[in-house]
C-alpha cells in the first residue's frame, strides 16, 4: 500500500492565542507539514497557505483576534 502524501491533509492544533485564549485548528497539506516538522520555514512549507493562518501556526494568533489587536491593520 503506497499513500500519496501530496492529496492528503493534517489537521494541525495551534498554540493557544494570546488574544482570546483559545486554541485552534489549522487543516495544512501533509507533506508541508513533515517539511515544517524538519525544519523548513512555515511559509516555505506552506507557501499557498493564507499568511494569517501561518501566523496562527506559529504564535496562536487567530485571524480575527489579529484584526482586533492591530485594529484591522
Amino acid at each position: 500500500m503506497s499513500i500519496d502524501l501530496s492529496k492528503e491533509t493534517y489537521m494541525v492544533t495551534t498554540p493557544t492565542c494570546g488574544i482570546c485564549g483559545e486554541q485552534g485548528v489549522v487543516e495544512v497539506p501533509a507533506v508541508g507539514f513533515l517539511e515544517w516538522n524538519f525544519g523548513k520555514l512555515v511559509q516555505e512549507a506552506f507557501p499557498d497557505l493564507d499568511i494569517s493562518l501561518r501566523e496562527q501556526m506559529i504564535s496562536g494568533t487567530h485571524p480575527k483576534c489579529w484584526l482586533e489587536m492591530t485594529g484591522g491593520q
